[in-house]
């Protein structure tokens, strides 16, 4: 056994030390007695003195003094997060603030009369000279400032509220968004191969609170090219009065009447600008496809969205629509070229609104007619909504036009555990060259959520028209946009604007219904119908049930579509089966499908798909399938890869009949005052991630998301109105630089481009050794690197350790009683850390 000698160092006094010193700095005390540390407790090895300076960490939250980025909170209650100035005050760090300050975090402006009169930037360190009873705690270790106030003087704010004076108009920025997929074809017994192209652009430019906005496609294919101008506007929110400003073009709001494109400008007001707790809608599109097919998306006669999609049902979730309600078009166009058209409305749920807020909408300009031979008059819209007492909504609004007059009025009423209904009726006028026409619409809406069945009736809707009501892009001439804009052959849209103008809507009915069977899984069920005066009807039905067993995964699909003028139907039942490979090959599953329709063919489908690399950013397909008409096989592989420029995708489909490789990419990018950025696509809010120096650090939480060598990102989605936290995941830094704080939190305003600036210490990772003065444990030594300081504590052998160092400078050096400087000059090394010596005078 070893036998203990005296004469070895097993453990120093001077590690015993530290490890106090540090115990003691890191503590704090909110409840219970001020702490109090003494340097004379310690025994000193030999009981020879030592020069010691712990005066700053003799109390708790004795810290150094300085700037530190801090999370405040506001009797417990998260308000903000910036950096705060720390002064000593009675052997305490105390945070500097001021009334303005308070005020911004939710103090009442006339909390106390000492409060009213104090100059609203005076910086205080105890706030109970001002608001009695209230206190600031520093907690050191979660970098947290507690601001206790007695509620009192606190202002009642909604819960989610933000202080307007938080909301953040980004920086200054161009940025252009890119949507391309495109697809070759080669057709057995066919000469050369088809092309196809679509490209989705959306571009921006914001100066302070202004976007500047213009949206467009264009479409390629052998028959010919087409681009659209879907949309040019400028925006701008105002803040006093929670609303939207739009001049340009752009789509009217629809709670009350159908929306439609015009030019000119608008009013609005937008409830996100609202606290969530006071807040009161993209649709999804399902369908079913035989084979590797590409779907097609149009609003308005503009394509929204295009890509490909493999066998079987599938759901778009990510469109980017130009109103928020209306009809949307939707064409599968199989891989052997059989086309399927369908029709699918979507709306909100009824306009409630809580007592006394009132919602409204102005708008004027021309009508923007989706046809060059319509009609474009002059229009003035107005709509208002307001909360009534006793859980009601009273709303209406009125279109005034040189040929056509419009009145609405309706009525929306909370039923308690029944539901919320809304009943309206809309009065039209309409002025054509031959004939006037007057006429009504009635509708009826109804929305429930049955909680103990888990039951949810998203929209359940009747509405029933007179035969002499029209909307105003039918008295317009526009119809049905949808179907007449983008066609090429024109006898065939001859036909159909003679077929729109002998048939106007009747009735419309539109059912939304999901049901929750808990362990069993859930049914979904989606109906529209709209019948026409003379009798023809479009509709849709979409059914489905899922449930999972054993982490394996089983869908059941239905669905039918029926369009009037074109008297095509599809009626489709698929049923699929997931089963996950993961104890085989991590982040991979099994599937397999079998795919009929009204007309007994049959799709059978099985594949093998996955994600790989270390962010999941790469994911992947290969599928093999068989068809029952004329015994074909088809077959397919896929690819998609997200990285921080960009999203990318490669496919290749066959089948007896044709080989067809697709191709597809999303992306942009972003010019701002730092430089220009390759990003993923973006949305309409986005962040800007500045950690200067600071390469390939990974944003957490976004697949595939990193700093470029510059050190910046732009995070493509934030939510508007809305903290957003971002973070950093620091773990694998360069030698040279540091991370000063991995969190941020921003409120971006809405199209904003905000500013998430993580401060970095670019430099070096040096163990400096002071020599020369009689420098004692516990003096604070900084280093200045441009306009950012670096701070150390000196230990007992006269070292410190400082990040972020200059390869030339000076140290500072102080303590109680004391000072020097010791200049210093690092040679080059390729260690990543560097030990220098430094003569104190």
């Amino acid at each position: 056994m070893r036998q203990f000698n005296h004469s070895e160092k097993c453990l120093k006094p001077e590690y015993i030390l530290v490890a106090v010193v540090t115990l003691f700095s890191l503590s704090v005390s909110e409840t219970m007695a001020d702490d109090y540390f003494s340097p004379d407790s310690i025994e000193i090895r030999g009981n020879v003195s030592r020069d010691i300076d712990l005066s700053q960490f003799s109390h708790t939250g004795g810290q150094a003094p300085g700037i530190y980025r801090v999370a405040i909170y506001l009797n417990g209650t998260y308000v903000t997060e910036r950096e705060v100035t720390f002064s000593r005050q009675a052997g305490k760090l105390a945070p500097e603030l001021t009334p303005e300050d308070l005020l911004l975090w939710g103090v009442a402006h006339n909390a106390t009369a000492e409060f009213m009169q104090a100059d609203v930037h005076q910086k205080i360190t105890d706030p109970g000279l001002l608001l009695p009873e209230s206190h600031f705690a520093f907690d050191f270790p979660q970098s947290r400032l507690n601001i206790s106030v007695p509620q009192q003087y606190v202002l009642r704010n909604p819960q989610g509220y933000i202080p307007e004076q938080e909301w953040d108009d980004g920086v200054n920025m161009a940025f252009l968004n890119y949507s391309y997929s495109g697809a070759t074809t080669r057709r057995d017994g066919a000469a050369g191969v088809d092309n196809s192209a679509y490209l989705n652009l959306r571009s921006g430019v914001n100066l302070g609170a202004w976007r500047l906005r213009h949206y467009g496609a264009y479409t390629h294919s052998d028959e010919g090219n087409q681009w659209d101008n879907i949309n040019t506007y400028l925006q701008r929110d105002v803040k006093s009065l929670k609303s939207q400003f739009v001049v340009g073009e752009g789509q009217t709001q629809s709670e009350i009447f159908d929306s439609f494109a015009f030019r000119g400008a608008q009013l609005y007001s937008d409830d996100n600008m609202l606290p969530e707790s006071l807040r009161g809608f993209a649709p999804i599109v399902r369908g079913i496809a035989h084979s590797n097919a590409q779907v097609t998306i149009r609003q308005n006669g503009s394509t929204i969205w295009q890509s490909y999609v493999p066998p079987g049902p599938f759901a778009i979730s990510d469109l980017y629509p130009t109103s928020s309600s209306g009809e949307l078009e939707i064409v599968i166009l199989e891989s052997d070229g059989t086309q399927r058209r369908s029709v699918q409305p979507f709306s909100a749920v009824p306009v409630m609104q809580r007592e006394g807020r009132f919602k409204y909408s102005v708008a004027a300009g021309n009508y923007r007619s989706s046809d060059t031979t319509g009609r474009e008059p002059t229009f003035f819209q107005g709509t208002g909504i307001y909360g009534l007492p006793w859980t009601a909504t009273v709303y209406g609004g009125s279109i005034i036009s040189d040929r056509y007059f419009a009145a609405a009025v309706g009525l929306g009423k909370s039923l308690g555990d029944i539901g919320s209904v809304s009943l309206d009726g809309t009065f039209s006028r309409t002025q054509f060259a031959d004939e006037n026409d007057t006429g009504g619409a009635f509708r009826f809406q109804y929305s429930k959520d049955i909680a103990t069945s888990g039951t949810t009736f998203t929209v359940l809707g009747y509405r029933y028209s007179t035969s002499g009501y029209h909307d105003f892009s039918e008295a317009n001439g526009d119809g049905y946009s949808n179907w007449s804009k983008g066609h090429q052959d024109k006898e065939e849209r001859r036909a159909y604007e003679a077929w729109r103008g002998k048939y106007t809507k009747r009735s419309r009915t539109q059912a939304n219904i999901n049901q929750s069977l808990g362990d069993y899984g859930s049914l979904y069920l989606s109906v529209y119908e709209q019948q026409y005066w003379g009798g023809d009807r479009d509709r849709n039905v979409n059914a489905g049930f899922n449930t999972s067993h054993n982490d394996i995964n089983y869908s059941l699909s239905y669905g039918y579509a029926q369009t009037s003028h074109f008297s095509s139907s599809d009626q489709t039942v698929s049923l699929s089966v997931q089963i996950p490979l993961s104890r085989f090959l991590p982040g991979s599953w099994l599937s397999a499908s079998a795919t009929s329709n009204k007309r007994g063919d049959t799709t059978l489908m099985t594949g093998l798909s996955g994600t790989a690399l270390a962010d999941n950013n790469l994911s992947w397909s290969v599928m093999q399938g068989y068809n029952s008409q004329n015994a074909n096989t088809t077959g397919s592989a896929a690819a998609d890869y997200k990285s921080r420029t960009g999203e990318y995708q490669a496919g290749y489909n066959y089948s007896r009949q044709n080989q067809q490789f697709t191709y597809g990419a999303q992306g942009g990018v972003v010019l701002h005052p730092y430089g220009l950025t390759l990003t993923q696509p973006l949305g309409e809010t986005m962040a800007l991630v500045k950690a200067q120096d600071a390469a390939e650090v990974k944003v957490l939480n976004n697949s595939g998301l990193y700093t470029n060598r510059h050190g910046y990102a732009v995070v493509p989605y934030v939510t508007p109105y809305h903290r957003t936290h971002l973070t950093l995941d620091t773990t694998d830094l360069g030698q040279n630089v540091d991370l000063l704080g991995d969190t941020r939190t921003i409120v971006p305003t809405n199209g904003a481009l905000a500013l998430a600036d993580f401060p970095t210490a670019s430099g070096q990772k040096v163990m400096f050794t002071l020599q020369g003065a009689n420098v004692p444990f516990g003096a604070t030594a900084s280093v200045q690197n441009d306009n950012r300081t670096t701070e150390g504590i000196v230990d007992d052998q006269k070292r410190v350790w400082l990040t972020g160092v200059p390869d030339k400078g000076s140290l500072q050096v102080r303590w109680q009683g004391g000072r020097c400087t010791a200049p210093y000059q690092i040679t080059a090394s390729s260690s990543s850390v560097l030990n220098v010596t430094a003569a104190c005078h």
